[in-house]
């Protein structure tokens, strides 16, 4: 018994020498003493955190990267409109004066017309595909040029509509006059249809809040929005799939004249544990409501037309309000770029924090776990030694020749 006993401790000192061997070549190849949780379960378990809090800044750097990328490219958009509205009171306050001619009023209201053109353009400024001025509706352009006679397209049920035909709970039909930047919105209620619809466009007709004589009418099997002017424009839009998208009737725009069919939701991105920014400023607060950029450069453009200094000073002074508001909407998105500058250096610092901190929780020291290999080595190789000697002997090598 005496001999199993040595054997099966001869073969115990084996397999720790080698386990103790293979940890050290492990750390040594690995450059970590941690390489299973069982090696050390309380830094293994700091690691998870560490390890979730690593993942997390890097997606709020990507946020970053992202983000700062759209928001430049929104400021950089404003800040030409600012510039292109400065022109404009410039333009304005020389068609102003008595000494400029009348043919030269109608080539300076040619020139407003190319700074319209030209802020219409930043308004449907893209980054990535989505439009960065249309609210959390950004899959298309924003702002677009209004006609007096609007007409529903691709409807998704089987033509012809009808004014009986129900529409689609929750959905909304909106209707812009660009030119006084009042808009009408009909949410559908169940059970409603296109004729409840229709007379809700002709109340707001009457009340001021579109068009004199804009009304909703069937024609063709298609519902037709149109003004009671072609000089009157308005811009028509739906969610309802019943109704299909509204597309101006050509023919019918009215020059210098847009509105505005993105959204007024503001958005806003985490690039934080407990830090989030403004990401945009909806279109309506700035290009045709609130501001209102569009429509007091339309008015200035009309006013140069007519050649009457009063109106033009007074569309003049308009522009001059819109750019002043231009210039304070601007800010949030100022603060938004300077935060997410600070916050990518504040994650940048923390990212090397955690590497270090990930490296003390694992990390082997080098010329510890060299030693330690040396070691190791070195028993291994003494323990095999004394095994040799040790294990050929059998239970014959204890039976005294000649013992019966």
């Amino acid at each position: 018994m005496r001999v199993a006993n040595l054997a099966t401790d001869v073969n115990y000192n084996i397999q720790q020498s080698e386990q103790a061997l293979a940890t050290a070549l492990q750390q040594v190849s690995t450059g970590q003493r941690v390489n299973k949780p069982s090696d050390d379960p309380a830094a293994s378990a700091d690691l998870v955190t560490s390890l979730t809090a690593s993942a997390n800044n890097d997606q709020y750097t990507k946020n970053i990267t992202s983000l700062s990328t759209s928001l430049q490219g929104a400021d950089s958009a404003l800040s030409a409109v600012i510039t292109a509205l400065e022109s404009a009171v410039s333009l304005g306050t020389q068609g102003a004066t008595g000494t400029t001619t009348d043919a030269d009023r109608q080539t300076i209201a040619t020139q407003v017309s190319g700074i319209l053109s030209n802020v219409v353009g930043q308004a449907n400024t893209q980054y990535q595909g989505a439009y960065v001025f249309g609210g959390s509706s950004s899959a298309s352009a924003p702002v677009v040029p209004a006609a007096a006679t609007y007409i529903t397209q691709d409807a998704q049920v089987q033509p012809p509509l009808t004014a009986s035909l129900p529409l689609t709970a929750g959905s909304t039909t909106t209707i812009t006059d660009p030119t006084t930047g009042k808009t009408f919105v009909f949410t559908v209620s169940a059970g409603q249809t296109i004729s409840e619809l229709s007379a809700a466009i002709a109340s707001a007709a009457s009340a001021g809040t579109l068009p004199a004589g804009t009304v909703a009418t069937i024609t063709n099997g298609q519902l037709q929005v149109a003004t009671g002017s072609s000089t009157d424009g308005i811009v028509v839009s739906s969610t309802d799939p019943i109704l299909g998208h509204f597309a101006a009737v050509s023919g019918t725009e009215v020059p210098n004249s847009y509105g505005y069919v993105g959204n007024s939701s503001v958005n806003n991105v985490q690039v934080g544990a407990s830090l989030s920014v403004q990401s945009n400023v909806p279109g309506n607060q700035i290009f045709t409501g609130g501001a209102n950029v569009i429509g007091a450069l339309n008015g200035l453009i009309t006013a140069l037309k007519t050649n009457n200094t009063t109106t033009i000073g007074s569309a003049t002074d308009a522009v001059n309000t819109a750019l002043n508001t231009v210039s304070q909407k601007r800010i949030p998105l100022e603060n938004s770029i300077s935060q997410i500058n600070s916050q990518e250096s504040y994650l940048s610092q923390e990212k090397v924090t955690l590497s270090s901190q990930q490296t003390n929780l694992i990390g082997a020291d080098l010329s510890t776990s060299a030693v330690n290999l040396s070691q190791a080595e070195t028993q291994n190789s003494a323990v095999l030694a004394a095994a040799a000697k040790v294990l050929p002997e059998t239970l014959l090598n204890y039976v005294q020749p000649g013992v019966a």
